[in-house]
Parts: C-alpha cells; structure tokens; sequence
C-alpha cells in the first residue's frame, strides 16, 4: 500500500482516537462515556495495527513517528501508573466539571423539579391553614433567619475573624451533610433521594409563608438568597448525583448489574465533587454577607451579591467545558 493511500484511509481514525485521547488525559478514562470507552479500546488497537502496518510495508518515517506517539500516549493512558498531577484537578474543574454536569442535566433537573413542588407545597400549606401548616411542616428546633419585629433594630455586632472561620466551617459541615445525605439515598432506588428533596423544598416554602406574612419578604429574600444561589442548587447536585447512582440499580446494562453500579457509581461521586467549593463559597456568603447587618451591607447589595453568584454558576455549569484542547494534527 502507498503512503497516501494509507494515510487516506487511515487518518480519520487518528484523529478520533486523538480527540479521545485529549479528554482521556485531561480528566481521566472514567470522563469517557461507555460507548466512548468501547470505541477508544477499537481506535488503540486499530492505532497499533496500523503502527505495525507502517513500519513494515509503508515508507513514510513521518507517519511511523507519528503513529508511535500516539499509541504510547494511548497506552500510557490505560495502563500508566497514576501519578499527582495538581493541574488535572483544575482542568477538570474548568473543563471535565461542566461537561459531567450537562450529561447528567436531566438528572438535576428531575431533583429540581422535586425541590420546587416541595416548596410550592410548603408554602400554599402555609397559606391556607397557617396553625396547622406550619406546626406540622417546621420543626420547633429548625434555625431560621427570623424576620425582625416592628421597631427592633438589626443586629450591628460584627464577627470577630475567629468567629466567622468558625461559623463558615460550621455551615460548610452541615450544609455538606445535607449533599451527601440526598446522594447516598440513591441507594434506596432514589425514593429516598426524592422524597429528601421534596421534603427539604417543603420547608423552604414554609418558611418563605413565614416571611410573606410577617411582611417581610425582603428580608427573607436578603437572608436567603445571597449563600441560596449556591447551596440550592449545591443540595440539587447531591440529589442528582443520587438519581445516577439508583439509575444504575434501575437499568443494569448487558454486563453485571455490580460493573453497572461501581461504574455509575464513580460518575455519580465525580458530580457530587463540585459540590464541595460550592457549598465553600456559599458557607461564606451565609456568614459574611446574608447575615451582616443591612447597615454594613444594604438589601440591594445583597441582592446584587445573589445575582452576580446565580450568573457565575450558570456560565460555569452551561458554557465552560464545551471544547477538549486541540489535538495535534496527523502528519499529510
């Protein structure tokens, strides 16, 4: 066979098995779907076909270097020992997080959906029978950012650095807790999962019924919504993330329904592995801007906080992670 014929034939594969290659390396084999991880394992052992192919019968020193490179980067990629590489978490974060994140939209939308029924259920309980509603719906126990009586003044004591370091972390923990509680219900086929969900927007529209009638909607607006954009949709994540691990429990593929499991599993843990900086930021926003008092931060400013965050999430989640690095072209 002649080397243009070969390269003809044979380049398109290349490419593929480079594209494949770039994702692989950047965050991972387990980034890849199942059929793209079937189709990589056909593409590397094509790749080496070829690799073999040209250094018998093609004359082409180009194409053998070439061919050379890229079944080493392909092997290195499978059986290569895993070695800490500080840059792959973060081009995981800017480019593997996103995408992982829109496979799996459907899933975040189903547990936001469940949120909001919740919610508006909480809140029209509250609205059409209040005693009743609200004795049964918000536990006596339950922390809230209480709207002020009339003519009580806001709080303007300030938090020493010790004190907010120590309140962050506190919300960090608990607000995690809540992520990781709605994901390892999946276990329960995701009826757990659903129902904690629904359960914890029932309190959100209780709560928010609180407000609205004590006129203070703004209040619930200014308390919730700075650190809300981000721990809501922190809470949602942990919910998808168990959808996909009762996703596995649900449709076992042809192979074992265990294979099924461990492999959605790891899937479902990479989802939940944004939820961590998320519920960060969000701990300190809680601490440092929703609970200020209005004369430190004004109602607009922390509505301004809220939306400038809601933006950033969605830019992060909807438009980072759309391209893999561009792959070296074959030689021509």
């Amino acid at each position: 066979m002649d080397l243009s014929t070969f390269l003809q034939q044979r380049r398109p594969e290349w490419r593929q098995l480079e594209q494949l290659l770039d994702r692989a390396e950047g965050s991972g084999l387990a980034s890849l779907s199942d059929d793209q991880a079937v189709e990589f394992g056909r593409l590397y052992r094509r790749a080496a076909s070829d690799l073999n192919q040209a250094q018998t019968f093609v004359s082409g020193e180009a194409t053998v270097r070439y061919l050379n490179d890229l079944v080493a980067r392909a092997y290195l990629a499978i059986y290569g020992k895993t070695r800490p590489d500080p840059w792959g978490v973060v081009r995981f974060l800017l480019w593997g997080y996103p995408a992982t994140f829109r496979r799996y939209l459907p899933h975040f939308l189903l547990a936001t959906l469940l949120f909001a029924a919740g919610a508006a259920f909480g809140f029209l309980a509250c609205e059409f029978d209040k005693e009743t509603a609200r004795a049964y719906l918000l536990p006596s126990n339950m922390p809230t950012i209480q709207p002020p009586k009339p003519g009580e003044p806001d709080v303007d004591e300030q938090m020493t650095s010790s004190q907010f370091a120590e309140f962050a972390s506190h919300l960090v923990t608990n607000n995690i807790g809540v992520s990781l509680t709605a994901f390892a219900l999946g276990v329960t086929l995701g009826i757990g999962t659903a129902w904690f969900l629904f359960y914890n927007g029932v309190l959100m529209g209780a709560l928010g019924a609180v407000f609205v009638d004590a006129g203070a909607w703004r209040a619930f607006a200014t308390g919730i919504l700075p650190h809300g954009v981000l721990e809501i949709p922190a809470i949602l994540i942990g919910g998808a993330a168990g959808f996909v691990l009762a996703q596995a429990l649900w449709q076992a593929k042809p192979w074992p329904r265990s294979e099924e499991l461990g492999r959605k599993g790891w899937e479902s843990l990479r989802m939940l592995f944004g939820v961590l900086p998320l519920m960060s930021v969000a701990a300190v926003l809680e601490a440092g801007v929703a609970r200020a008092a209005d004369a430190t931060f004004s109602p607009e400013v922390k509505l301004g906080v809220a939306g400038l965050f809601a933006l950033l999430f969605f830019v992060y989640t909807l438009l980072l992670g759309w391209k893999a690095p561009r792959a070296t072209e074959p030689p021509t």
